[in-house]
């Protein structure tokens, strides 16, 4: 065995040491075969994964997570792996599995090319090293790398007793696991909308009356249908003036309009989120139909679509 190593500063890596990523890249490009247990994945070292898996025709990717089970799972990652999930098993290739009768701490790596081993990883780089950004950019992680047969059947051996389901279970099976929401920072900082504390949130839920609207987004079912494609929280792709994407309005039917207490036409009216953002919206447009933030069209798409791409189901789109 030997070292892998990171390359952060003031400990840049020498030209005779090896780079757990370089290492990881290589190994992966001449495998066809790739077998991984780790502790914690990114949204990001997902969507890698998938990359690569297509890169370089991969015929097996099999991936355990070993610790979002019991402790949790962020949304945005948990999207990413059903995704990935998902396209594997189309493919009849591998899957995505989850540690769920313990939490398994563990980062490790097995290369196979046709059938025979070729390299292994054993050490602290979670799967996140793969793809490294904000978070873990400057995380110094050292790891051991072997192209000794002996030494990658244990280690193969050990990943496949996990991906056993008496230790693990395929993640779109994990139905109770708890899912961790994350932050919304679409509207971090933008004019017009206030943060307000959780406890404030709890106090204006307190005095919720009785007046209530269900209000259904509108959506294509089919992401190639264009029938909605310029309305609603797709407003952006409307025709006429040049939008962005996170501009958003909501066209409400006739029988919510007509319910008592609905908002008046163009007297605009607090919002409060129950994730804590304080901004004006208000109703107007031909009959009283169009719902959407007052000062800025952006921020109501801020807040709706920000969940969406905080929960890893869409990405933005830039437009300017």
């Amino acid at each position: 065995m030997h070292l892998l190593y990171s390359n952060i500063l003031p400990l840049k890596a020498e030209p005779s040491q090896n780079i757990f990523i370089d290492y990881f890249r290589d190994a992966i490009a001449k495998a066809d075969s790739v077998e991984i247990a780790v502790g914690y994945a990114s949204k990001n070292s997902l969507k890698e994964l998938e990359e690569l898996q297509e890169e370089y025709k991969i015929k097996n990717m099999v991936v355990v997570i070993g610790m979002y089970y019991l402790e949790g799972m962020p949304e945005g990652i948990y999207h990413a792996a059903i995704d990935l999930n998902e396209r594997l098993k189309q493919k009849g290739i591998g899957e995505i599995r989850l540690s769920h009768v313990f939490k398994y701490h563990g980062k490790l790596y097995a290369f196979y090319k046709n059938g025979k081993p070729i390299a292994s990883i054993v050490g602290s780089n979670n799967l996140g090293a793969i793809k490294p950004e904000a978070a873990n950019l400057r995380q110094y992680e050292v790891a051991m790398a072997t192209e000794e047969e002996n030494e990658i059947h244990d280690i193969s051996e050990l990943i496949q007793n996990l991906y056993a389901p008496k230790c693990s279970i395929n993640i779109k099976e994990a139905k109770d696991i708890p899912l961790i929401r994350e932050i919304n920072r679409a509207l971090v900082g933008q004019e017009f909308v206030s943060k307000i504390t959780q406890d404030e949130v709890a106090a204006y839920q307190s005095k919720i009356t009785d007046i209530s609207f269900e209000i259904p987004l509108k959506v294509p079912a089919d992401e190639n249908d264009t029938k909605m494609r310029g309305s609603n929280i797709n407003v952006c792709y409307a025709s006429g003036r040049k939008r962005v994407w996170w501009e958003t309005e909501i066209v409400v039917e006739k029988a919510i309009r007509g319910l008592p207490g609905y908002p008046e036409y163009q007297k605009p009216f607090m919002t409060i989120t129950d994730d804590g953002w304080k901004f004006l919206v208000w109703t107007c447009g031909d009959n009283n139909k169009n719902l959407y933030s007052k000062d800025d069209l952006k921020i109501m798409g801020r807040w709706i679509k920000g969940r969406l791409v905080s929960a890893g189901l869409v990405e933005p789109v830039n437009h300017e």
